[in-house]
């Protein structure tokens, strides 16, 4: 089985040689007190703050992207969710009892019976793209590192996916989009998001910056893109898709 085993960085124990422990028994053992989850195809998971044993060593979860095959990394995404999920929710919001586990994804209290779900934040992410080959890039302060990215936003109560991409476009650029196009979504655990990504076609309006949100933002012509986000991205995805479907666009 694989044992995808963390850290309290949320970085997750590999192999020197590649991969996570797949084996009978983990290679450390799991701490009196802690859980051990177990998901229906044989995986388990689990946190450990010890150090890293013989052969092995802890590495941050978005950096083993590179490192796994896409399957085992959704798994160790989704490992890293219900361990965040455990820490986070361990008393019922309604009547204060204590949070057990019902189910592998679900607690239940034991008080007052009420369920709880790990919580899922949606997020949408848009490539604007304006006449065949040009699409709107924009730096914000929060990026890590100095690519450029697509415009995204969460959700908001009572509001539809469209209404967050004309709200968070007119936010962060002052643009108005036509033609939204469903592309296609992302479990992104940094933590517990889902990505959803889209196309839109430049409307009308001239970009005017969020400035507490953007440092740039701009129009780049294909072929002449600047540093944009690694490939275990949506942002990275839908770039890539654009340049590639040239006649869908």
């Amino acid at each position: 089985m694989h044992w995808f085993i963390f850290n309290s960085n949320n970085e997750i124990l590999l192999k020197d040689s590649g991969g996570v422990p797949f084996s009978e028994i983990p290679p450390v053992k799991c701490p009196e007190g802690n859980h051990v989850f177990e998901f229906s195809d044989g995986c388990s998971c689990f946190t450990f703050d010890g150090t890293a044993p013989e052969n092995y060593r802890f590495e941050g979860l978005r950096a083993s992207y590179l490192k796994l095959p896409k399957e085992i990394h959704y798994k160790a995404g989704k490992a890293s969710e219900l361990i965040n999920f455990d820490l986070t929710y361990r008393f019922c919001p309604t009547c204060g009892g204590r949070l057990e586990f019902s189910s592998p994804i679900s607690k239940k209290c034991q008080n007052c019976q009420k369920e709880i779900w790990p919580r899922i934040n949606p997020a949408v992410i848009v490539l604007i793209y304006r006449g065949k080959d040009e699409i709107l890039l924009s730096k914000g302060y929060n990026f890590r590192g100095t690519f450029y990215g697509l415009t995204a936003g969460f959700l908001e109560t009572g509001e539809s996916l469209e209404e967050c991409i004309h709200r968070e476009i007119m936010e962060e650029t002052n643009l108005k989009v036509k033609n939204i196009r469903y592309f296609a979504s992302q479990p992104w655990p940094y933590p517990s998001q889902e990505m959803i990504g889209f196309f839109a076609e430049y409307d009308s309006g001239e970009i005017k910056i969020q400035e507490e949100e953007l440092s740039d933002c701009r129009w780049f012509k294909r072929g002449a893109l600047p540093e944009i986000p690694s490939k275990i991205s949506m942002a990275r995805m839908l770039i890539d898709y654009w340049d590639t479907h040239r006649n869908e666009f």
